[in-house]
């Protein structure tokens, strides 16, 4: 009898993860995710999507490096990071849920007319770390990319010269604006358009084989609860 049991105790062990194994970290860059609280946008947002879908999910926050690298390796499910080729190559894309407007915000110090990428030219420039979104603008206009871990600090070097321009990402560059307490008047918003954000599965994963599972993720990313779920958290994160 002890045998029969061990037998069954080692072919359970053997079975594949089941869905409460699968795990979903979210990047580390407000207000996406926040290293700290390890909640933000996209930790409710997925919570919301797994909820509707029926499926369990452990989740973390982490660097967006990581984030990226174990999305390869199927260690990360499921994450909402900005859409890219490169990245459908690694990961299945469910739906793009929402947007990030990129634009660089500066002081006018009496300029009266508009500016182009060419005043940017060797000025130092606020790059959040671990984003590529400015790297075509900062080829483009020959600006001094200066890396900062968030957009608080960021403005704060802005505010102390360090800096002559910087990064704004909204959702969240409101909210730190509002931060600063008004101590950053006179600036000029230099726009670098939008970045669609994608919900993504790893296809090293076995979530990405499940083809059932997949479309319920689907259907409620994109539902009309889903909309309103995003657009409420984009209220609240900026």
């Amino acid at each position: 009898m002890a045998k029969q049991w061990r037998g069954l105790l080692a072919g359970w062990l053997a079975l594949p993860a089941l869905a409460s194994g699968y795990h979903s970290s979210s990047q580390d860059i407000g207000p996406w995710g926040d290293g700290a609280s390890q909640d933000g946008l996209a930790p409710r947002f997925i919570r919301f999507v797994a909820r509707e879908a029926g499926l369990a999910l452990t989740q973390d926050v982490r660097p967006l490096p990581r984030v990226i690298e174990e999305l390869k390796q199927g260690r990360n499910a499921l994450a909402l990071v900005t859409a890219s080729p490169e990245r459908s190559r690694f990961a299945v894309e469910l739906c793009r849920p929402a947007s990030i407007r990129i634009s660089v915000l500066y002081h006018r110090r009496g300029l009266v007319t508009p500016i182009g990428p060419s005043w940017f030219r060797q000025r130092s420039l606020g790059v959040l770390r671990g984003t590529h979104t400015l790297d075509g603008f900062i080829a483009q206009s020959g600006a001094a990319p200066v890396e900062v871990s968030d957009m608080p600090q960021g403005f704060r070097m802005l505010q102390a010269g360090r800096l002559d321009a910087m990064m704004c990402v909204r959702p969240g560059c409101g909210h730190a604006l509002r931060q600063m307490g008004g101590s950053l008047p006179n600036l000029t918003e230099y726009a670098q358009g939008d970045e669609p954000m994608a919900l993504y599965v790893s296809k090293r994963s076995e979530l990405a084989r499940d083809a059932a599972m997949l479309g319920k993720l689907k259907a409620a990313c994109l539902s009309a609860a889903g909309r309103r779920e995003m657009a409420e958290l984009l209220t609240i994160y900026d």
